[in-house]
Order: structure tokens, then sequence, then C-alpha cells
């Protein structure tokens, strides 16, 4: 028998004895389990507070876009505003990272929708596309042109804080550089002609602007006149003249922004860009860029005809032709008519809900005479502003509705054609003899007798009428 076995057998252990150690072994086992239980509650109990306070202090919402500049202070007060307000080391912490995510006004300028037009093209296998720069900030392109314009001088030194800006502007520029001045902190001179809407008065007052008004064109005065006033203000020291019409930054916005944008939008498959001209920085820089990728984009420019007075469309004297303007830049220019400007203006907002101004119009209008020569072509189109800063002049009411459709030319067929949906059908079409040029008077008497028959005829089918005037 072994040593351990002899000792068991002199020393049995006792009942009381047995029951007293098993006790004390469930005791500490017991201990043992709470204090397990007791440590891994408190830390899933810190754990989730943790996690609720970070989520209540750095969580946000991804950028829809890319951000260059965000507000900090902007930043700081929402995760300060939130249901649990954060203790002063929180927000410590929360400022040493990255939550920035609040555009400024300034972020907003540029990336505008390109919308493709549904029913005015009618049946064609071209595609025309209308870039929406009513969406810009201050509801025009030219706020593209005049942030870049103040953040160009700014960084060449040319403005100091406080500094008066000075600008001819017939309305959209001067809108859109009341708006950046306001968001950088410069006053700013305005001169512009009498006879522009009272909304875009209204607007650039609405930012702060100081208005000084020249006569209108029909009395000797006009753009030409509003800058010559600007250039004697600056020669006097009242202020700096951006001057957008000689300014490199204007065109560059539209290289870097507008031609990007289109070129991206359209998966590289524009055929042709059109836009109005007025200082002409919108067509030169987005001409550049695309001419850059594709060469063979084809580039129309748009001017008034002569004796035709469209909003933000200019024909200029040559001694007056910004200088910006490189007329290698552009294919094709054509004359548009202030009532085919404005009656495509009208069909726009009828017919395909975009509510814009006259020059947008006349983009339009020449989107829509290149589609009728055109297949599988991919047609850009600026729409330079919104409808409602023109409400006013009257472009948009009953009465200047009552004299569409009147009679065009052949030139003018494809956009007075595509207008008919917006009248009453049935709809007809009559190619008629070309006025005579020296008398206005119609030289084929045929015409002329068959005439008043055939528009009885439709008035008795509640329809509408297009006269075509052919030679």
């Amino acid at each position: 028998m072994s040593l351990r076995s002899e000792r068991a057998a002199k020393t049995p252990w006792p009942a009381d004895d047995f029951m007293q150690a098993l006790s004390r072994w469930i005791t500490i086992v017991a201990l043992l389990i709470t204090l397990m239980i007791t440590v891994q509650w408190g830390f899933s109990s810190h754990r989730s507070l943790a996690l609720h306070r970070s989520w209540t202090v750095t969580t946000r919402v991804p950028d829809p876009v890319p951000v260059k500049h965000r507000s900090t202070r902007q930043a700081t007060a929402k995760s300060q505003s939130g249901s649990v307000r954060a203790s002063p080391a929180m927000q410590k912490a929360a400022s040493s990272q990255e939550v920035e995510e609040y555009l400024t006004v300034e972020n907003c300028v540029g990336g505008t929708p390109l919308v493709r037009l549904q029913r005015l093209p009618g049946q064609t296998s071209n595609i025309i596309l209308a870039k929406l720069e009513g969406n810009n900030p201050a509801g025009s392109v030219k706020d593209r042109p005049a942030v870049s314009m103040i953040t160009q001088a700014e960084a060449q030194g040319k403005l100091s804080p406080g500094d008066t800006l000075i600008e001819a502007t017939s309305g959209n520029t001067g809108i859109a550089l009341a708006m950046a001045a306001a968001i950088k902190g410069y006053k700013i001179k305005l001169i512009m002609p009498a006879d522009q809407s009272e909304e875009r008065k209204a607007a650039m007052a609405a930012f702060g602007a100081e208005l000084i008004s020249v006569p209108s064109s029909s009395d000797g005065g006009g753009m030409e006149a509003a800058r010559d006033m600007a250039s004697r203000m600056q020669a006097e020291g009242q202020g700096t003249v951006l001057d957008q019409f000689g300014n490199l930054a204007n065109p560059l916005a539209h290289y870097q922004g507008t031609g990007p944008e289109i070129w991206q939008q359209t998966k590289g498959k524009v055929t042709h860009f059109v836009s109005s001209m007025g200082t002409t920085g919108t067509i030169m820089g987005t001409s550049r860029y695309l001419k850059e990728q594709k060469p063979d984009v084809r580039i129309i420019g748009l001017q008034p005809k002569e004796g035709s007075a469209i909003a933000g469309i200019r024909r200029w004297p040559k001694e007056y032709l910004p200088t910006i303007f490189q007329e290698e830049r552009v294919d094709e220019t054509m004359d548009i008519s202030q009532r085919e400007a404005e009656g495509t203006m009208r069909a726009l907002a009828r017919v395909e809900g975009i509510f814009a101004g006259p020059s947008s119009g006349g983009a339009v209008s020449a989107a829509l005479r290149l589609s009728a020569k055109l297949t599988n072509a991919t047609i850009v189109a600026i729409i330079c502003d919104r409808g409602d800063r023109y409400l006013s002049t009257g472009v948009f009411s009953q009465q200047a509705a009552q004299h569409d459709p009147e009679p065009c030319g052949v030139e003018d067929y494809p956009s007075a054609v595509a207008r008919l949906m917006t009248f009453p059908g049935p709809h007809f079409v009559l190619f008629t003899a070309d006025r005579a040029k020296d008398t206005g008077q119609p030289w084929c008497p045929d015409c002329t007798r068959a005439l008043p028959g055939i528009q009885h005829q439709v008035a008795q089918a509640n329809g509408t009428l297009l006269e075509v005037e052919v030679r």
C-alpha cells in the first residue's frame, strides 16, 4: 500500500469538513462568474456609449460631389446642434478631425444639368441637349466668369479687402458680379442701359450693388456708352474695372468648367455646340476645350439680325468688339431675329418646361435649324439664364403669344414649325411667295388672292396656319 493510501486510511475525511469545503468552492466560483459578468457588461456599456457619442459628433452624409472648400465653423456648429450635446473635450477631439462638410455659395457655381429636349425636335435621329445655366446660384451662365474674374484678380494682387468694383453690364454679368462681390466683401458699381428689365435691376440692388443708368441704344447710349463710362470712372480712381470684354479669366471659366462638363455629360459624343454671343466668353472658352478634345466639333455662334434687340446677344461695332473674341474659334455664325428668339423662348416653357430668356430661345432656334440639316448629331445649346427676370417686359404675356405664329422665311422654318405644337390643332403650313424687298408687298397676285380664303378655312377648323415665304 502506498504512503498516500496509508495516510488516507489513518485520517478519513469527515463529512462536515467536506461540506464546508464544497460550500467555499461554490462561493468562490459564483463570485468569479459575477465578476466576469460585471466586467463584460461594463465594457459593453462603455463601448456603446463611445459609439453613440462618436456617431453624434463625427457621422456625416457623404458629399454628392467633390468639395474644394468647406466651412469648419459651420461643420462645428452642426456637431454642437445634434440630439446629444457634445462635451468640450469631445468637441475638441472632433475639431481635430475632418468634419468640414458644407458647401459655400461659391462652390455651387457650375456643375449645371444637361437635359434632352423631348418634344420640340420632333421625329429626328438627332439629339438636342440644353445646358441649364439658370441653375447657377445667381441664375445665369455669367456666374462662372464673375467668380473667376474676381478670384484671378485677387490672386494677382489687383484687389484688396474693401475695394470697389466697376462693371458695364446689360444684366446677367452685373447680377453675377453683385453676388460674387457680396460673397467676398467688395463694393460694386454697375452701369447699365436704361431699357433693361426691372427684375435685373432689382436683383443687382438686392445684392447691394450701386446702379448707374445710361441712355438706351435707341437714345444713343446702350452698352457702348456704359463701357465708356466704366473706363472713365476707373481713370478717376473710383474703383477697379474687371472688364468682362477683355478679361481672359472670362473664357478661362468656361475652358475649365463649361467645356469639360459638356464633354463628360455627353461622354464625348457632342458634335455641335451652339451659344449666343455677347461678351463671347462662353463660346471662346468652351470652343477651345471641345476643339482640343475633338477637333471636328462644330461651334455655332449667334448674333441678332439687323434691327433686332435680344437681351444678352450683341452685334458689336468693330471698335467695341470684345478683345477676348477670336474669330477662328467659331465655325459658323447665325443671325437670329427677335421674333424667332422670343417665339422659341415661349415654346420652351410651354412644351419642354424650360423657363428661360430670349437669348436661350435664340440658341434653341439655331439648334433646330441645324437639326433640320443633320442626321445622328448631338447638338448642345446653352440656356443662358431663367425667364423670371424678363416677366416685366411682357415677352411671356398672352398678348405677345397671340402674334405667334407670324409669317416666317425659309431659314426660320425649322424652329417655326417646331413651335406649332404650342398652338391649337389641326396645324397647316402654307408656302407663299416672298415679299418684294423694295416695296415690302407680295409680288405674286395668285398668292395674294388665295390667302384670305385659306385663312378662313383654317379658322373654321379652329386650327393654326403657319405661312412660310419662299422665293
